[in-house]
């Protein structure tokens, strides 16, 4: 009967965590997407970036060239395409942490391990948003579809190809693709030790996606249709069987992207 009853609750903290985890996925990528601009200046800046931010139109493209406003939107915007990813994960961990708080031990929260894991990629963010800063200073990112030009989107298209079969590349991505083996190695007690595997599983996570994530400069930071394409490739590296597979033909299209794109440049 506690056998049974533990499962019971299991099942239910996975379908609650599930939806929550859905839920949160939604929420970021309709505050990515929703209807709206900022108002602009004459000269074509945003009015103001902060009160923009705060009235929900952070992620607008057009008032997007100050950090204050790139910040939040690179957050969101990793927020919903790595939380799919990492719901494996997360319920992982919830099920550990059940199974030993039944057995006698203290109870984490699995929102601990989320947060520490969405933490690392708001690092990721800021790097991003200062990269991105950087570029549009140099007028070397387009205002408006915030992309990089061909010769460069083309070059980063085929680092992104290149990263897919290196060693580092399989290596962060075996650690991603095992979420009990994962826990078996690097299980720390308590909250902070919650966070801190948040941390360092989301820190092996960057390294797996970040050249994936670059590929968005070279087809534009906001585009709707290459967000749910590189979340859905995210995804599929991290859970279908066939990972050489899937990994081998995410560089083979990006690759083929930086043809296209040279082609376009000397046409």
């Amino acid at each position: 009967m506690p056998g049974t009853t533990l499962e019971r609750l299991l099942r239910r903290d996975r379908l609650l965590i599930a939806g929550a985890l859905a839920a949160l996925t939604v929420l970021a990528w309709l505050q990515m997407f929703l209807p709206g601009a900022c108002p602009l200046t004459a000269s074509g800046e945003s009015a103001s970036a902060a009160s923009a931010a705060s009235a929900g139109h952070a992620l607008s493209p057009c008032c997007a060239a100050r950090f204050g406003v790139a910040f939040p939107m690179w957050v969101v915007m990793m927020a919903g395409m790595m939380i799919p990813s990492v719901t494996p994960m997360v319920l992982t961990h919830a099920a550990i942490a059940r199974r030993r708080a039944a057995g006698g031990a203290p109870f984490v929260s699995s929102g601990l391990f989320l947060a520490g894991y969405l933490a690392a990629w708001a690092a990721f963010s800021a790097a991003a948003a200062a990269a991105q800063g950087a570029l549009q200073r140099a007028a070397l990112l387009d205002g408006r579809s915030l992309s990089v030009g061909p010769w460069a989107g083309a070059a980063v298209l085929a680092a992104a190809a290149a990263f897919q079969v290196t060693r580092a590349k399989s290596a962060c991505l075996a650690r991603c693709r095992a979420p009990v083996g994962w826990f078996m190695t690097e299980w720390r007690e308590g909250r902070a030790g919650a966070v801190s595997m948040g941390l360092r599983h989301g820190a092996s996570c960057i390294g797996c996606c970040w050249l994936l994530m670059a590929v968005l400069f070279a087809v534009g930071i906001m585009n709707i249709v290459w967000g749910a394409a590189l979340t859905a490739f995210v995804v599929a590296e991290k859970l279908l069987p066939w990972r050489r597979a899937v990994v081998w033909s995410g560089g083979a299209a990006c690759a083929a992207g930086a043809v296209v794109l040279i082609w376009r440049a000397v046409s």
